[in-house]
């Protein structure tokens, strides 16, 4: 085996080594510095060491060795610290980033008496570390705080306002208007307008305001020292700068819309968790009722009430998850002109402690509320998966809740037993509610796709609701149109509803989907909706929800 060449060996890795005699001050290279550390050989003091040493560094070599509070018992002190050096440029300095790990060792005096250590170039590392640090506390596209880095910023501020005894707020400011920006402008055009409204946000800031991305389309601003009156006021402020004229984009100026929701704490809530419940539901209310202005949390009974209720609620779902006792029962869908049966939708049941057996429409805006839905939708996509392999003659539409359509454990386990089961994938119906259709049209799409090539159809459940248009559900693949039944129930005798129905009706049939009317109560609902062309009917008149058995219906 070769000598060991030391010099060469701190050359390769682009290190150093040097003793430094404090006494006199002296500073000793080893021989043949790397090109990287070459103009530091002629620094030969620890004083000259120190000058080259960036004036930022939070601390220096000097400062390692006689700050430290350690007592060198005969094996040295150790020391590891990473800093920036100045080195000689073209242009002046640059600076090298440089890992110095070492020992010093005490004299007579048990003072530092000389210590002896490596400095090696780490530049390389430095920078991709500060780059992930970056990621892990940034929006890329924004360069805002990203929603964890904000929400822990908001935490600091809240335990000031508890400690000094003043105040904080959350402000969350959504934009509206992106889904018709990217069907008219593409798909860049949106990345363009969200970090736009960033930089508006930004320049209306005070010095100790936070800025965050909380969520795809939605802001959140932390603000120090604001009080309720305060809040409205700086509401104001952030909406009319990304009002007050268009924000320019590859695309051209394209104008935004903003909604905004406010809440100050410790005031209205004791938890930054807190803070960010009330606030997303105060957005939530001030969205239905009038998007484009601002609303302030206030302290409502009757809010309390329905999150109390929602707990027991979602307790109650959970308890019936882990006991086994959530069930599905099946509603009929019916060809409209015929009345002959087409396919089922699957509806979850609960059957209490009691025996009883529920419908579970209030446990699932619970669990949606409380972030607990997609353990209901896994449950329910089992049992579905369990019926059709039952009923090889049977087809049968499953409902896809919001989260859901993002959730890759879901998706994962419909796509396996796709796999494993040819002959279910033409039987399955997918419908996924219109408020709840991804955002990301892209992600959508692939998410279509991908079912398609099994034979899954798709269905926009309660059309009407949200804001979809036709062309979205075109470009998505949509084979039907459920509209939504609070414009079915009670269509026999409100010309509004009716007019809205043809509509939709006439939309379908020229872009070529196939439209299902859901809560048809009576005959007279039935043979007006006939009358309208809806191709499909669903509802009580044609058969409540059930048990499926080999008996109720004709195959598809």
């Amino acid at each position: 085996m070769s000598e060991l060449d030391l010099p060469q060996t701190l050359r390769g890795i682009d290190a150093a080594a040097y003793l430094w005699s404090i006494a006199d001050d002296r500073l000793h290279w080893s021989p043949a510095l790397p090109v990287s550390l070459a103009s530091l050989g002629t620094v030969s003091t620890g004083a000259a060491w120190t000058e080259r040493t960036d004036p930022e560094a939070m601390t220096t070599r000097s400062s390692a060795v006689f700050g430290s509070t350690s007592r060198d018992e005969g094996s040295g002190v150790p020391y590891e610290l990473e800093y920036a050096l100045r080195v000689p440029a073209r242009d002046g300095w640059r600076l090298v980033w440089v890992e110095d790990v070492g020992h010093w060792f005490a004299g007579t005096d048990s003072k530092p008496a000389h210590a002896r250590g490596v400095v090696r170039v780490v530049t390389g590392r430095h920078e991709a570390d500060q780059r992930l640090a970056i990621q892990t506390r940034f929006d890329s596209l924004t360069g805002t705080l990203n929603r964890l880095r904000l929400l822990d910023v908001l935490e600091s501020m809240l335990a000031d306002a508890r400690r000094y005894q003043t105040s904080c707020a959350l402000l969350l400011i959504a934009v509206e208007n992106i889904g018709a920006v990217n069907e008219a402008f593409g798909d860049t055009t949106p990345d363009d307008l969200i970090a736009g409204v960033a930089k508006r946000l930004r320049s209306r800031m005070r010095v100790g305001d936070a800025l965050g991305r909380f969520s795809t389309t939605i802001f959140g601003l932390a603000l120090t020292n604001c009080s309720l009156p305060e809040l409205s006021i700086a509401a104001r402020r952030f909406m009319d700068a990304v009002h007050e004229e268009p924000i320019e984009t590859a695309a051209g100026p394209v104008g935004v819309r903003v909604t905004g929701a406010g809440i100050v704490g410790p005031r209205h809530a004791s938890s930054q968790v807190e803070m960010v419940a009330r606030v997303s539901e105060t957005l939530a209310e001030i969205r239905r009722k009038k998007r484009g202005s601002f609303l302030a949390f206030a302290p409502s009974q009757a809010r309390e009430d329905r999150r109390r209720r929602y707990v027991q609620l979602a307790e109650e779902l959970i308890a019936a998850l882990n006991a086994r006792r959530l069930e599905l029962a099946f509603q009929p869908v019916v060809e409209a002109k015929t009345g002959a049966l087409r396919w089922y939708e699957a509806l979850a049941r609960i059957t209490g402690e009691d025996g009883e057996t529920r419908a579970i429409s209030g446990h699932i805006e619970a669990a949606e509320k409380l972030g607990l839905v997609h353990l209901l939708d896994r449950r329910v996509l089992d049992l579905t998966i369990a019926a059709l392999k039952e009923h090889p003659g049977r087809a049968i539409a499953l409902n896809v809740s919001a989260d859901t359509t993002t959730d890759e454990e879901w998706r994962e386990r419909l796509i396996e037993a796709l796999k494993a089961n040819p002959d279910i994938g033409s039987r399955l119906l997918v419908e996924i509610t219109e408020t709840a259709a991804p955002g990301d049209l892209a992600e959508a799409k692939d998410f279509v796709e991908a079912l398609r090539g099994f034979g899954v159809r798709l269905a926009i459940d309660d059309f009407g609701a949200g804001q979809t248009s036709f062309r979205t559900l075109r470009a998505l693949g949509v084979d039907l149109v459920k509209i939504d039944g609070n414009f079915i129930s009670d269509i026999a005798r409100s010309t509004e509803d009716q007019a809205f129905v043809r509509a939709i009706v006439g939309l379908a049939r020229e872009i070529g989907f196939s439209t299902v009317a859901e809560k048809v109560e009576d005959e007279k609902t039935a043979t007006l909706l006939r009358e309208m062309g809806v191709d499909y009917l669903q509802g009580d008149h044609f058969g409540g929800a059930k048990p499926l058995t080999g008996q109720n219906g004709a195959p598809v």
